[in-house]
């Protein structure tokens, strides 16, 4: 069973793997289901503007998870667990 305090280090790598989880899977999923939903299916466009609308939008979404992931770096307001014993 797992404690209740998690490992610092177990914490940090875990909130690190799942936001590169999300920076590689969301921008290949934003890129084809916008390709072939979006632009494709609904607006008809050619095979090349469609694939530069939809990397557009593979960019957008990349640059919002590594904003996502910065804030988390930069606000996180966990409590240090200190070493030191009384």
């Amino acid at each position: 069973m797992a404690d209740v305090r998690e490992l610092p280090e177990l914490r940090a790598f875990r909130i690190v793997f799942f936001h590169c989880l999300v920076i590689i899977t969301l921008p290949v999923l934003s890129f084809f289901t916008s390709k072939i939903f979006l632009f494709d299916g609904l607006l008809g466009l050619d095979t090349i503007p469609s694939n530069v609308y939809a990397a557009g939008i593979a960019v957008i979404v990349l640059h919002a998870a590594l904003g996502a992931f910065i804030y988390k770096a930069y606000f996180d307001t966990q409590p240090k667990i200190s070493s030191k014993s009384d």
